[in-house]
């Protein structure tokens, strides 16, 4: 019999800044265990005016989503599994008022490319891609706006999988003179909602594996 189980779970935090731009960074671990809380990065250029905000998670307590194939699952009558839970993101770039209308590129990427290795129950050196593992996106907006959609993993180091303008300029009639040249509020992405499913198409040694996929938000 074959045994894959997978967790997809918070579980650290890291935020660095640029020269160029602005960087957080969150991860997603994988496997059988070690649970871990919400992840919540912000970080700030050296003048304080702009900032980016990364949420992987809830906002408190534990979110894991584990992958689990047994009985028949295994082999004889295999089908997809559906993780067993979601999880939300959210990245908030932070801009001044009035701010000058340049474009401030965002992105969301993620870090796949060390799969998930064999940590015990005896598939010794096995590991699983993480490209076996897809998304559904919900309460995201449409593909036009650079949300995140559906998806999966591609196992590279650098998978863009959102990308919008922080800036967004908003102006009413009373106030077409002033707003000229500048924007008055910041687009984000708010909770979108990822539930993750495990292929099950390759039958792998029976085990417990764990990997890592760390998200980058980045705004130039």
């Amino acid at each position: 019999m074959h045994l894959r189980a997978a967790h997809v779970e918070g579980a650290g935090r890291e935020a660095r800044s640029r020269r160029c731009g602005l960087l957080a960074i969150a991860v997603l671990a994988a496997g059988a265990a070690m649970p871990a809380g919400a992840v919540i990065t912000t970080v700030a250029d050296s003048g304080g005016v702009y900032a980016i905000s990364l949420r992987v998670g809830s906002l408190s307590g534990i979110d894991t989503v584990a992958f689990s194939v047994t009985g028949n699952n295994v082999g004889l009558t295999p089908a997809a599994v559906t993780g067993s839970q979601t999880i939300d993101v959210s990245v908030t770039p932070i801009r001044p008022a009035n701010s000058s209308g340049t474009a401030r590129p965002v992105t969301l990427k993620v870090d796949s490319l060390a799969g998930l290795p064999c940590q015990s129950g005896g598939c010794g050196t096995t590991i699983i891609p993480f490209n076996e593992i897809s998304w559904v996106a919900s309460l995201n907006s449409a593909s036009g706006t650079g949300d995140i959609q559906n998806g999966r993993f591609n196992g590279t180091a650098n998978q863009q999988i959102a990308s919008f303008n922080a800036n967004a300029t908003f102006c009413s009639i009373l106030l077409i003179i002033l707003c000229l040249g500048y924007t008055y509020q910041s687009n984000a992405m708010n909770a979108t909602r990822m539930q993750f499913t495990y292929d099950n198409d390759v039958v792998y040694p029976a085990g417990n594996y764990k990997g890592t996929v760390r998200f980058t938000a980045s705004m130039e």
